[in-house]
């Protein structure tokens, strides 16, 4: 049984109060025994609980802060190996931890080069490097995204780009892309930038931190010979939990289209300018947003079966939406009549020409066909019983809906407005109401 792999288990996880991290808590300890699990959080145990108890409401709540298998460790990352903790417990941790997640990252998009190589690069390079050396060690896990492979939009002719669950390098394929990536990290310590992201079209710089990190990751573990131990896992856009810890369960910066909704809501024209290269773009355009407990349980279920390697925690061909079936879902959000309506252009997706909408999230208009076959085969190993109680695949029964969200994009709009220096009444006026989704107690399924 998966769930049987992690008892008697010592865990150490960064992010763990993000929205990925407090899921995955919850359901690795609602659903089994680990001897202990570590979370590293600036602020300590009060900070954790307190952001627990705001996300999450009391049922689910109580599985993180009252537990007695969880310590939680007051320190973060940095470009050392220590997290700020004391030697004793580094020590510790060292002799005891069988299986480590690294789930913390900057996610903001705008984030330059340089500022990335210190928040998402160097503690992603500490933490691999300090956690091959231990003795016990299993698995490391750490977390990337499926759109680290997003630059393969702009050298490919396709309309529809397929990325498959391996490293892609910069160079050609003969070269040796782990001696690359230590020049390129070098190089972008010393400049904030390098050849290789110059040369290549990414959406954002984050993007290419997060290719170079994975490379990166991957070199440590050959050096010390263990690739067989690391299992690189890459989320695509995140969405709404469709079960666990209850439906509709998210963080109020944790889903890209509640933002890009409540950008929706107060924009106050007719159109909306967006870039694509799609003949008819409202149809052949996607957007793969995938429920953070599909992300959860492929992870929870590739560290069981030993994966390693990259996996796609994605909703895949199957499930994505058009960019029309996610545009609709808009629609039915804002409360005035009047909606506005893309308005496509061939412009680069950097171009400042672009809805400020497009400039953020420069993969509207776009369409990638991510893999998840690892996933398929990992399925087959899995007991019938087993398969009803993991989610695994995204549902897509129903139409796509932001109903349960309504809360989290009224809480977004509000702050769209104030940066805009706009009344705060017009999110009231122009996004419906709904109960934050923590409130309902009774929509909890620990």
């Amino acid at each position: 049984m998966i769930w049987d792999y992690y008892n008697g288990k010592t865990l150490f996880v960064t992010g763990g109060t993000g929205f990925i991290g407090t899921a995955l808590l919850c359901r690795l300890l609602s659903q089994s025994s680990p001897k202990r699990v570590y979370v590293l959080c600036r602020g300590g145990a009060d900070k954790a609980k307190a952001k627990w108890s705001d996300m999450l409401p009391p049922s689910a709540a109580q599985i993180l802060t009252e537990n007695e298998r969880m310590t939680i460790l007051d320190g973060e990352l940095g470009n050392t190996a220590t997290m700020s903790l004391p030697e004793e417990t580094i020590q510790m941790l060292k002799r005891t931890v069988h299986i480590v997640i690294h789930i913390a990252a900057s996610a903001q998009l705008q984030n330059s080069l340089r500022e990335l190589a210190y928040n998402v690069l160097a503690p992603s390079i500490c933490l691999t490097q300090y956690a091959l050396k231990f003795p016990n060690l299993e698995r490391y896990v750490c977390f990337s995204t499926a759109y680290a492979n997003a630059h393969l939009w702009k050298s490919n002719e396709s309309t529809d780009v397929s990325v498959d669950e391996r490293v892609y390098p910069l160079g050609r394929e003969e070269e040796d892309y782990y001696k690359i990536a230590l020049e390129a990290w070098s190089a972008v310590q010393k400049t904030g930038s390098s050849d290789e992201y110059d040369a290549h079209n990414f959406p954002w710089p984050y993007a290419y931190a997060k290719h170079l990190a994975e490379r990166l990751v991957l070199q440590k573990a050959a050096e010390r010979n263990k690739m067989d131990k690391v299992l690189i896992i890459r989320p695509s856009v995140l969405g709404p939990a469709d079960k666990f810890p209850y439906p509709g369960f998210a963080t109020s910066h944790g889903a890209p289209s509640t933002i890009c909704a409540a950008e929706y809501m107060l924009h106050p024209g007719r159109r909306i300018r967006l870039s694509t290269r799609c003949q008819n773009p409202e149809q052949e355009s996607t957007i793969d947003e995938v429920p953070v407990d599909v992300v959860v349980d492929r992870t929870l279920v590739h560290v069981a079966l030993e994966t390693s390697g990259c996996i796609h925690a994605v909703s895949g061909e199957q499930g994505r939406l058009s960019t029309e079936e996610w545009w609709r879902a808009f629609k039915k959000e804002r409360r005035l009549p009047w909606n506005a309506k893309p308005s496509w252009v061939s412009d680069d997706w950097h171009s400042p020409d672009l809805h400020q909408l497009a400039r953020k999230f420069k993969i509207i208009g776009t369409s990638f066909a991510f893999s998840q076959e690892r996933t398929v085969k990992a399925v087959e190993k899995l007991g019938d019983g087993e398969k009803e109680n993991l989610q695994l695949f995204a549902d897509r029964s129903k139409p796509y809906s932001l109903h349960l969200r309504r809360h989290h994009i009224r809480h977004q709009a509000v702050e769209v407005a104030k940066k805009k220096r706009w009344p705060v009444f017009s999110a009231s006026l122009l996004c419906r109401k709904g109960k934050p989704m923590a409130c309902l107690d009774e929509n909890v399924k620990a």
